[in-house]
């Protein structure tokens, strides 16, 4: 489905292959993650790219298993999440846009109030 004409190169999979925490190709990848999952965060369903205009959705390209714990930039790895919805899954403000704009406040917010309702899920089981 995609390979070096989508300008993804395969052996910057593993981690190891390059420096930084972010492939070269990272753009590529990202860009295929959205297509592929239509422009739609995977975790709440907001849209965005030719679904919503201008007022889509912020998206990210989220690893589903981290590289921290072994996990690759291969695509089957990668789904689309929202800011909003990725800064929850970290519990921390997360992307390039940290620390600009006005709605940080309520990214902060909305990542104590996820982390909140995953600490009573954990309390309730």
């Amino acid at each position: 489905m995609f390979g070096r004409s989508s300008g993804i190169e395969p052996k910057y999979d593993d981690p190891r292959n390059h420096d930084g925490k972010y492939p070269p190709d990272w753009d590529a990848r990202r860009k295929a993650v959205y297509e592929r999952d239509n422009y739609t965060c995977q975790d709440c369903g907001l849209r965005s790219g030719p679904h919503a205009g201008d007022g889509g959705a912020i998206l990210h390209a989220h690893h589903l298993i981290s590289l921290r714990d072994g996990g690759r930039h291969h695509l089957a790895n990668l789904v689309t999440v929202c800011q909003y919805c990725h800064d929850g899954i970290h519990g921390h403000p997360t992307g390039s846009q940290y620390g600009v704009g006005e709605h940080n406040a309520l990214r902060f917010l909305r990542v104590v109030g996820r982390a909140i309702v995953r600490g009573i899920k954990w309390v309730i089981r």
